[in-house]
């Protein structure tokens, strides 16, 4: 007897002209896993992600060679995600968690003035630990787990984490005390984002947030405006896809305000292409609204076997990718046969006639 779940997702229909962006350089061969970006005193300074250096690198914002190198002397880069900064402080955010596994979740707190002014490009770092409240099962789980976390900004007194849901595809949202110390963190809000949280700055010239991201095919950005209080799910929430060159990754990850309009975005390197150094404009005229749309749809059995049913009435097409984003299969069918795919998770995206995702669902093949 099959069983037939019915759900309701929340999506954001995709723009039909891409947000465009301008090459600034390609990025050298040690900073092919970059991952945070800000721009701090006219320097853009940015780090690598899992296993690199514990240090920052100040980047030639034409070039994208590296100028100055500072090493943070009592920090260890198990997975730094991003950075941020107040008026007082840089934020270096230690919680990459892709497996949903780690138990050691931290953010590095150092003086900015200690960064602008050592003189052996050597800087100390206080420690701000925290674990989710709400996380029980800390069962190593690839690609489905919704504590991995790859974006942070600092807003007012506290430092708010964007989590980077592989599951689901949301964003969860958490408040830290910027103060060092050891939290546990209750989830204040979400956000439905169609895809997978990769940095985030607040930008005091526009009064928003915008966050960086990628789909399994294509890089977007989420700004978040007209914020009030900390329910920012409640704001104005605008998605944006952007077209990156020929040859470059999807794979976004930093960003960096400019001007009210203007960021500073990078990508990381993958199987789909190079990392770079890249920026945008945002226009009004390319952005997504922000209204949602909903779609009633049911995908079933899952986990499955052999063949994959799908009701959708506003479908008009399924996409089969692998959990790296390669797509495998497109089909008009509605019983889509899998026994012939290799064991693991996939990922199902359905459009509609127009070709906007209308839904999507992990589906585990066994």
């Amino acid at each position: 007897m099959k069983t037939l779940i019915a759900l309701l997702l929340f999506t954001f229909p995709i723009a039909g002209n891409a947000q465009q962006v301008d090459l600034v350089t390609p990025l050298q061969n040690n900073l092919i896993e970059t991952s945070g970006l800000v721009l701090l005193d006219n320097r853009l300074i940015t780090h690598n992600d899992s296993g690199g250096a514990a240090a920052l690198y100040e980047i030639d914002s034409t070039t994208g060679n590296i100028q100055r190198t500072v090493v943070i002397q009592n920090a260890t880069n198990v997975d730094w995600e991003d950075i941020c900064f107040d008026d007082t402080y840089m934020y270096i955010a230690d919680f990459g968690n892709n497996n949903g596994s780690r138990t050691n979740l931290r953010v590095y707190r150092l003086f900015i003035s200690d960064y602008l002014n050592t003189p052996n490009d050597t800087v100390s770092a206080e420690t701000i630990s925290f674990n989710y409240a709400d996380q029980t099962d800390f069962t190593s789980t690839t690609f489905s787990t919704n504590y991995d976390a790859e974006a942070i900004i600092s807003w007012n007194d506290s430092l708010y984490i964007f989590t980077k849901n592989w599951g689901n595809m949301w964003t969860n949202i958490y408040a830290l005390p910027k103060t060092p110390g050891n939290y546990s963190l209750p989830r204040v809000d979400s956000i439905n984002v169609d895809g997978l949280i990769t940095g985030a700055h607040f930008n005091q010239a526009s009064n928003t947030i915008m966050l960086s991201a990628y789909a399994f095919t294509y890089p977007f950005v989420v700004e978040i405006g007209n914020i009030a209080g900390t329910q920012f799910s409640a704001a104005d929430v605008v998605r944006t896809q952007i077209q990156l060159p020929s040859g470059y990754s999807y794979q976004l990850e930093g960003i960096a305000p400019i001007s009210a309009n203007n960021y500073y975005i990078s990508t990381e390197e993958s199987f789909a292409g190079s990392s770079g150094l890249f920026r945008l404009k945002m226009s009004a005229a390319n952005t997504v609204s922000p209204s949602l749309s909903n779609t009633s749809y049911s995908v079933f059995p899952n986990p499955a076997t052999d063949v994959i049913h799908i009701h959708a009435p506003n479908a008009n097409t399924a996409e089969i990718y692998s959990i790296n984003g390669k797509l495998i299969q497109s089909t008009t069918e509605k019983s889509i046969r899998v026994s012939q795919l290799n064991a693991g998770m996939y990922l199902i995206r359905l459009k509609n006639k127009a070709g906007h995702t209308i839904a999507s669902e992990k589906v585990m093949i066994q």
